[in-house]
Parts: C-alpha cells; sequence; structure tokens
C-alpha cells in the first residue's frame, strides 16, 4: 500500500517540569454522571453474567430484533473482604471495542447489583457501523511510524507496539479505525497514540500519551552495593555471572505470598547514557531488553548513583503494593519492572512509556536526578498501575484523575516505606526538585496546593493551583489541564487523611491507611476510562461504604465515620454529587 504523507503536529506550549512528571494514556470521552443505585436491583447468572445482563437492562432502547452483545467483560474481581464481585466491561458492536467506554458493576454474594458507574450508550444496535478493514494492521502500524518519526526524529528501535481495530465516537458515528500504540525511548519518550481509519488510511486523531526475565546462563543472584543519588549507601539484589564475575542491575523484588510460595517480581534497571537515537538501542541482543546493561567493578560495587536509585526505588514501590495493596506488580500479574535512567541530556522530567520507567538527570538548577525520588518513582509505577486498572483517559478531568492518583499513592508509598514514626510528607518531588535550595518544598502540594504557582499562559486567577471544582482551569493547554487540576483530587485526598476545616467544611480526618485502601478500591473496582471529578466523588463513597458499611439504628441509616470523612472532603472542594 502507497504510504499516505502525513502532517507535523502543530507544537503546543511546552509543560514545565514543575508540572509534567509523566503523562500516561489519554482519550477525548466525555462522561455521563455514574449510576449508583439506593436499593440493590438483583439479576440471574454468574457475577459476570449478571453484570452484563443488567448493564444491558439499562439499554432503553434495545432492538431486539437486531441483537448484538454490547458489553465485553474485560475483568472480574472477587473480593473475599466483603463477599462482593467486580465486574469490568467495554463496550464493543459486532466484537470491535469502542474507545473510550467502560462500566464497572459492583455485586453481592446474592448477585444482587447494588452499585454501577460508567455512561451506558443507548441505540448501538440500531446503528449501522462500517466493520469491515480495507487496509492491513501492518499498514496501520506503518502509518503510525511515519507520523510518530514526523515529530520526533527517526526511531531505530520501537520499545513496543500494540495494535486493536477500534470504533472511535465522532458525535453520534463512529469510525473504524485501528489504534496503534507505539512506545519509544530515543530520540524521545514517548506513548503514542495513533488512530488510523481502517479504509482510507487517514489519521484521523494522534496524541502522545507517554508520562511525561533476566535468565542468561551462568547468572547467579548476588547482593551488591552502589550508593545512591545522595551519596547513601544502598544494598541489593543484582545478578552475577559466574564466568566473567560481573555483576548487572537485574533483581527481585520479593514481598507478600508465603514462605513456600512467595511473590517474586523481576527487576532489571539499565542506562541509556545520555545518548539519542542512534546509541540508545538494545545494548544486549541476549536480554532482549532497552537500554544498556549497568554493570559492576570486580568488587560487586554499582558506581552509577542513578541506576541504584531507579533499582532500589522500583523495589520499595512494588513492595508498597504487594504489601498494603496485595497487588503483585504493576498488571498484578508479575511484569518486570524496568528502569531506564540517563535519559537525553540534562533532561528535567521522568516518565512512565506503557512500558517501562524513564529517568532524566535533570538540569541540576530546577531538578536533580530524577531517579533520586522514591515518590517520583511512585508517581511512575502508579501510571502503570492506572494504566492496567481503570485506565483514566489522558484528557481533561479523567486526565486530571489520572495525574492525581499518581501523586497520591507516590506520596502515600513514600511515607509507607519511611515508616509509621516519620512525619508526614504531602509534597510530591522534594528530593530532586531545586536541588540547590533547601528546605523549598517539591513540585507539587497536595497538602496545601495553592503554595505553588503555575505559569502565566494558563491564566488562572492566581496563577496558584486550583483548590475547588469551580476554579479549575477549562482551557487547551496541558491536554486540558491534567497537572493543574491534579490538585482539587489532591487536596480532598489530603482532608480525607489528615482532616481540618476548609471552605467552612469540616473533615475529620481517617488516617493514610483508611485513605489509601479506599482510593485503590475505587481505582481498581469503580472508575472507569472516562470518568471525571463527579465518578471519583461517587467511587470514592461507594469504596468507602464497602470497606466502612453504614450502621443502622432502627429505620435510620448513618455513614461511617470514613464515609463521612469521603463526603466531606468532597463537599469542601467542591464537586457536585451529581
Amino acid at each position: 500500500m502507497k504510504k499516505k504523507k502525513q502532517k507535523k503536529m502543530s507544537k503546543k506550549a511546552a509543560i514545565p517540569a514543575v508540572l509534567a512528571l509523566s503523562l500516561l494514556a489519554g482519550g477525548v470521552i466525555p462522561t455521563a454522571a455514574p449510576k449508583v443505585f439506593a436499593e440493590e436491583t438483583q439479576v440471574k447468572g454468574s457475577s459476570e453474567d449478571a453484570a452484563v445482563a443488567y448493564l444491558q437492562s439499562q439499554v432503553t432502547n434495545f432492538t431486539k430484533s437486531l441483537p448484538i452483545n454490547q458489553f465485553k467483560v474485560i475483568d472480574s474481581i472477587t473480593d473475599s473482604a466483603t463477599n462482593t464481585s467486580h465486574v469490568r466491561t467495554v463496550e464493543q458492536y459486532k466484537g470491535i471495542p469502542i474507545y473510550g467506554s467502560g462500566q464497572t458493576v459492583a455485586l453481592d454474594a446474592n448477585n444482587n447489583v447494588y452499585a454501577s458507574i460508567g455512561n451506558v450508550t443507548q441505540n448501538l444496535s440500531r446503528s449501522i457501523i462500517h466493520t469491515e478493514a480495507s487496509i492491513t494492521e501492518d499498514d496501520a502500524v506503518e502509518i503510525a511510524k511515519e507520523g510518530v518519526e514526523s515529530q520526533i526524529g527517526t526511531v531505530n528501535k520501537y520499545d513496543g507496539i500494540d495494535t486493536q481495530l477500534t470504533l472511535l465516537p465522532q458525535g453520534s458515528k463512529y469510525r473504524l479505525t485501528y489504534l496503534v500504540k507505539l512506545s519509544t525511548s530515543v530520540p524521545a519518550p514517548g506513548y503514542f497514540h495513533y488512530f488510523v481509519d481502517a479504509n482510507s488510511g487517514e489519521v484521523v486523531k494522534s496524541f502522545d500519551a507517554a508520562a511525561e526475565v533476566f535468565d542468561p546462563k551462568n547468572a547467579t543472584i548476588t547482593t551488591a552495593t552502589g550508593l545512591d543519588v545522595f551519596g547513601k549507601k544502598q544494598s541489593f539484589i543484582a545478578a552475577k555471572d559466574s564466568t566473567t564475575n560481573t555483576s548487572y542491575l537485574y533483581g527481585i523484588s520479593a514481598a507478600g505470598g508465603t514462605t513456600t510460595n512467595p511473590n517474586l517480581v523481576p527487576l532489571a534497571t539499565f542506562s541509556a547514557r545520555g545518548m539519542g537515537e542512534t546509541a540508545f538501542l538494545l545494548a544486549n541482543l541476549l536480554f532482549g531488553l532497552p537500554g544498556f546493561d549497568v554493570k559492576s567493578n570486580s568488587l560487586n560495587f554499582f558506581a552509577d548513583p542513578a541506576a541504584v536509585s531507579a533499582h532500589i526505588n522500583s523495589d520499595k514501590i512494588n513492595k508498597y503494593y504487594q504489601t498494603v495493596h496485595k497487588r503483585n506488580s504493576l498488571d498484578n500479574k508479575g511484569m518486570t519492572l524496568i528502569s531506564t535512567v540517563h535519559i537525553g541530556t540534562k533532561w528535567n522530567n521522568a516518565a512512565w512509556n506503557g512500558k517501562q520507567m524513564l529517568y532524566g538527570d535533570g538540569d541540576g538548577v530546577v531538578l536533580g536526578s530524577l531517579a533520586g525520588g522514591l515518590d517520583v518513582a511512585g508517581h511512575e509505577m502508579t501510571h502503570g498501575v492506572i494504566t492496567n486498572s481503570a485506565n483514566l483517559t489522558y484528557q481533561d478531568e479523567s486526565g486530571a484523575l489520572n495525574e492525581s492518583l499518581a501523586d497520591i499513592f507516590g506520596v502515600l508509598a513514600e511515607m509507607y516505606t519511611a515508616g509509621t514514626t516519620s512525619p508526614d510528607d504531602w509534597e510530591i518531588g522534594e528530593d530532586v526538585y531545586t536541588p540547590n535550595k533547601a528546605g523549598d518544598g517539591g513540585l507539587r502540594s497536595l497538602s496545601d496546593p495553592k503554595t505553588k504557582s503555575v505559569p502565566a499562559y494558563f491564566g488562572m486567577k492566581d496563577n496558584k493551583y486550583p483548590t475547588t471544582y469551580s476554579e479549575r482551569y477549562l482551557g487547551t493547554e496541558d491536554k486540558g489541564g491534567v497537572h493543574v487540576n491534579s490538585s482539587i483530587n489532591n487536596k480532598a485526598a489530603y482532608l480525607i487523611s489528615a482532616g481540618g476545616t476548609f471552605n467552612d467544611v469540616t473533615v475529620t480526618g481517617i488516617g493514610r491507611s483508611k485513605l489509601e485502601k479506599i482510593l485503590y478500591r475505587a481505582l481498581t473496582m469503580y472508575l472507569t476510562p472516562s470518568s471525571g471529578f463527579k465518578e471519583m466523588r461517587q467511587s470514592a463513597i461507594q469504596a468507602a461504604r464497602d470497606l466502612y458499611p453504614d450502621k443502622k439504628s432502627g429505620t435510620t441509616t448513618v455513614p461511617s465515620a470514613e464515609t463521612s470523612a469521603v463526603i466531606a472532603a468532597y463537599d469542601a472542594v467542591g464537586v457536585p454529587a451529581q
């Protein structure tokens, strides 16, 4: 097929480093208010069958003469702690998924549907949608590659390419496209999404959603040492080649499970050596992983502080998720945690590109080595958790929630690692921000967002991060303000944990431990790709009710202290219930 030349995308104002720790998968699908039920609705069958049957019953104009399987189950979780089931679905037409669609359905032990979040499309069965592709998947990939390389230059090796036939909503109609996702590290980090028309080959839509197992022969597990970016000596697991007496930054993160069957997550850390497109290749084809191997000297000492920091931080964040949330790596299936340091020259950023964590060295003025920030690692790795759960689209309100949850779990993981006797730290990136200025905080503050400024071009009233829903940024910069508006949900999370009076609303805090359990449940069981702030509120309230049920006194039902804290916090930041 003859390739069609794609026009270069216009460059918008760059996101400053103080805003952009990372970007993740995005889209532009508007969301409707969630359906959360005061009365339970029972349907029959297995939990998955019951969920699908229930959702189909919400299609008011369903045409029985033109039946379609509108809902496809993509995940189902049984929660033994609450004896409930949680089913996640995507809408489809003739087996082809509809981009940005999604629903979550919660059922009790008797298959009573007690909560459902996510918009249900009406009249889909009456639609006539073209579903036959004229071009091949390979054609679409080549077109997408052309588009990517027109933006960032020649890519010698893609970190990953995923392709799926997808229906892209356009107003009331649907366009048959190939959704091509391309992950890159050089010449620039990216997680590019291209929607290529499956018949004409036209690029209908595109965006960069990049946030801003080792088993060779003769390898043995060993304990190695090295200095991190702060000059502190660290000990960690590495892999040693007994034939050369050289060790590499491959290891294992062990947490959870049992003594006979522990959860083991592989770790692999590489260096890009600050080089560009021709240098950052697969350094070792035997391992098949991106970047150059980081090697030790004969004393089993690693002399790359950024690599040492990235390696131990990925281990710590994984242990947080495994221990606190019983999550087995980012995908909950034990995927290898890959980190690459020394991306570019003085790159003031860190990223999750859909496959791995990427860390720049910083310019030494605005930012130091990003690999040194434990909460930065938590932020990026949480983007990986989000990708593998709610998959919040990286645009507008759902994108702001994506960034907010990455911030929240980043600081929660850091505080958990520091221990219960350490003071609370609600700043993100304070260890790497302005390394030559002591005590000036971090990139963003969750406890008091307005202590941080945003660039004037956002046109905010006070050039500060917003703390209420009515103050939110409504423009097009920063993908609709995904970093700017994240502070609204960040403030709500802080209030749930620490409490306080804000905007004349008093919140009685419930502590970090309960906060993290509520928000993790909301993320993994209730939020959908198109969820906005209202859905975040509803999801958090439902998660709190699941974990801390309402109390009944006669005919009166009173929310638990935990649920009351969530309600009050979202009232305080002005997120409406409906």
